[in-house]
């Protein structure tokens, strides 16, 4: 086991200093946004970049958290120094509204993120905005081809009524047409792909919960820590709490025959 090293490096508290798998199939990241205060007590917001790969298998891990939006070849080099001190060798496929993330490991491939696809704001996850976007988030994942996306898509729109405009990019066909690497992929791999976005829609609901009940942070090394603690904490609870549908989805590409199917686990 190695200490996290690097540009990001300043407070032991801010980094895990676990090993890692050597080789990911995916890492998939996300921007938390947190409530903070400056120096002089007035409220800011401050952005944090999480993150999760899945390995071959369809074993999974929280990988970490770092300072500053996911943008810009810096951010993505001092990301990959944290995963080389602890071990990661490579990551196929990176999960990234950057396409500087392909700097984040020799030879990776930059995919669109599925949330990418959905409306701008935050809402609750029972609101029925957030319940048809997360139905909206599955159909793209459960797609075999844009176009089968898209008439799922358009069909999901139909029945939204009033919130359409909410549910959905305005841009959504555009931001759609960004997939067809996903889709290209082989069955099993675009499987542990969609494996990886449930686990980052999973984490992402609870780190929301969690970060509304801390309040604001005292500064952005304090929320990187509690972000990348929290992360870690429920990957441990969502293995272990028994919870089969969430730690070992069943994943069903649409459009495909039985051998398309996918039970990424442990």
């Amino acid at each position: 086991m190695r200490n996290s090293s690097g540009p990001f490096a300043g407070s032991p508290d801010l980094w895990h200093s676990t090993a890692l798998c050597w080789h990911y199939v995916s890492a998939h990241c996300e921007e938390q946004c947190v409530q903070g205060l400056t120096a002089t007590g007035t409220s800011c917001e401050f952005t944090v970049t999480w993150a999760v790969g899945v390995i071959a298998d369809g074993e999974w891990e929280a990988l970490g958290a770092w300072p500053g939006a996911a943008i810009g070849s810096a951010f993505w080099r001092g990301v990959w120094e944290d995963f080389d001190s602890r071990g990661v060798d490579k990551i196929s496929l990176v999960s990234a509204a950057d396409i500087d993330a392909r700097t984040l490991c020799p030879g990776a491939k930059v995919l669109p993120r599925f949330r990418g696809i959905l409306g701008q704001g935050h809402v609750p996850a029972n609101s029925r905005v957030g319940v048809l976007r997360a139905e909206a988030r599955r159909a793209v994942r459960e797609a075999s081809s844009v176009r089968a996306a898209r008439i799922a898509l358009e069909r999901l729109l139909a029945k939204s009524g009033t919130v359409r405009a909410a549910v959905l990019s305005p841009n959504w066909p555009e931001v759609l047409e960004q997939f067809r690497p996903f889709y290209a992929l082989r069955p099993h791999r675009r499987a542990l792909v969609c494996a990886g976005d449930q686990y980052l829609e999973r984490l992402g609901l609870s780190l929301n919960r969690a970060v509304a009940r801390h309040g604001p942070f005292a500064d952005l090394a304090t929320a990187v820590s509690f972000v990348a603690q929290t992360t870690s904490r429920d990957e441990l609870r969502l293995k272990f709490s028994g919870l089969a549908k969430v730690t070992r989805p069943r994943l069903r590409l649409v459009g495909s025959d039985s051998a398309c199917l996918a039970s990424p686990g442990h």
